[in-house]
C-alpha cells in the first residue's frame, strides 16, 4: 500500500473524509447508517475535526458502542417527547392525572433547555432552570422544584436506557429553596379544634394525620404501605438530606385509628383516590376544598401541617433533640442517626406531649 494513504476500512465501519479548501475542521466522519429507496447506503456526519488522527479516534469510538446519530442531537423537548408517551401511553401502567400534570408543569418551566441537545447539557444547564425567578421575581418554590428535578431524574434515567447519554447531570443540580424555609401559617388551636369536632367530613382525618406526625406531603403521600407498621406503632420514611431520610416517627395514638381505617380501607395505600394513590397536587386541591368546607377560611398548605407539628412539639416542653429527629432537622447534637429501642421510645413520650 502507499506510504500515507490510510488503510480501507472493513465495510460498514464508515469513513474519514478530507474536505476540500481551507477549513479549520478539514476531517469529515461518516457512518452509513440506513439504505435510500433504491437500497444504496446513505451516511450520516458523525462530526468533523482538525487532524485525521481525532477524526479517526471518533469513528473508532462510535464503532465500540454505535448509537443512532439523529440521537445525538436529540433536543430536550424532542426527548420529554418520547419519554411523556413511553412512559405514560406506553408502559401499560395507569398514572392518575394529576400525576401526568406535575410532569407538564414541570416541563413548562424548562424552556432555557427546550432546543439544546440533551447529550451536551451539563449540571450548570440543569441548575440555571432550578434557580430561575417565578412570579414576583421570586425563586421557584421548594414543590415546584422538587417537580423539576424528578423530571430530570426521569429523563435522564430514560436516555440513559436509550445510550443518549453516558452520565445524568442533573443529579448534581440541587433543590435551591430550603422546604423548611418556606413560609408557613401554622393551624391555630381553635382551627385543630375545628378539624376534630368534623372528623366525618371526608379527607379532615389526613389532614389531622398530617399534623401529628409532621411528615412533609410528599413523603407522606410517597409512603410504601410496608414502612408503616401499625404493630409497633411507627411510620418509617423519608425524603430529602440525610438526617431527613429513613427517619423513623411513631403514630400519635390520636392519629392511630385513622391510618389503621385509610390502609385497610385503600388495600394498604394510605391516602388514594379512585383506587390509585393520590399525587401532591390533587391532594393540595382537596386540601383547601377541605378546610373550606368545614369553616376554616385562613389560607393554609399541607406543609402548615409541618410547621403545626414542630410548633406544638415546642410548646409542649418536647426535647430539641427528639424534635430533630421527628421532622428530620440536622442537629449538631445527634451523633448518630440509629435508631434504637430507646430512641423510639423516647420520640414516643415527646410526640404524645401534644
Amino acid at each position: 500500500m502507499p506510504r500515507g494513504k490510510p488503510m480501507r476500512a472493513r465495510n460498514g465501519y464508515g469513513s474519514v473524509v478530507k474536505l476540500s479548501g481551507k477549513r479549520r475542521q478539514p476531517y469529515e466522519v461518516r457512518v452509513n447508517t440506513r439504505m435510500d429507496e433504491r437500497y444504496y447506503p446513505v451516511y450520516d456526519v458523525l462530526g468533523r475535526y482538525e487532524t485525521r488522527e481525532a477524526a479517526m479516534i471518533a469513528l473508532a469510538d462510535y464503532n465500540k458502542e454505535p448509537y443512532r446519530i439523529s440521537d445525538r442531537n436529540i433536543t430536550f423537548s424532542a426527548l420529554y417527547e418520547l419519554f411523556y408517551k413511553d412512559k405514560y401511553e406506553e408502559s401499560g401502567r395507569i398514572y392518575s392525572q394529576s400525576t401526568k400534570d406535575c410532569t407538564k408543569s414541570a416541563y413548562n418551566y424548562c424552556t432555557l433547555l427546550y432546543d439544546l441537545p440533551y447529550r451536551d447539557l451539563r449540571t450548570p444547564d440543569f441548575k440555571s432552570v432550578l434557580s430561575q425567578e417565578g412570579k414576583k421575581g421570586r425563586p421557584l418554590s421548594h414543590a415546584l422544584q422538587e417537580h423539576i428535578k424528578n423530571l430530570f431524574s426521569q429523563m435522564d434515567k430514560f436516555a440513559l436506557q436509550n445510550d443518549i447519554i453516558k452520565k445524568g447531570y442533573s443529579s448534581f443540580a440541587n433543590i435551591t429553596v430550603s422546604e423548611d424555609d418556606m413560609p408557613g401559617v401554622p393551624f391555630t388551636h381553635d382551627e385543630i379544634q375545628l378539624l376534630w369536632n368534623n372528623i366525618n367530613v371526608p379527607w379532615v382525618d389526613s389532614i389531622l394525620i398530617y399534623i401529628y406526625s409532621g411528615w412533609r406531603i410528599s413523603e407522606l403521600l410517597l409512603m410504601p404501605p410496608e414502612n408503616i407498621d401499625l404493630a409497633a406503632g411507627t411510620f418509617q420514611g423519608g425524603l430529602k438530606t440525610e438526617a431527613s431520610k429513613n427517619r423513623i416517627v411513631p403514630i400519635h395514638s390520636k392519629i392511630h385509628g385513622f391510618v389503621e381505617h385509610r390502609l385497610s380501607m385503600n388495600n394498604g395505600i394510605l391516602f388514594a383516590l379512585n383506587d390509585l394513590p393520590i399525587g401532591t397536587q390533587a391532594y393540595t386541591r382537596l386540601f383547601k376544598k377541605t378546610l373550606t368546607s368545614i369553616g376554616i377560611t385562613t389560607y393554609h398548605t399541607p406543609h402548615d401541617c409541618r410547621h403545626t407539628f414542630i410548633s406544638l412539639l415546642d410548646s409542649a416542653g418536647a426535647n430539641q433533640v427528639c424534635i430533630d429527629r421527628l421532622v428530620g432537622h440536622a442537629s449538631k447534637t445527634i451523633t448518630t442517626r440509629t435508631y434504637t429501642h430507646k430512641t423510639i421510645e423516647e420520640l414516643r413520650e415527646a410526640i404524645e406531649m401534644i
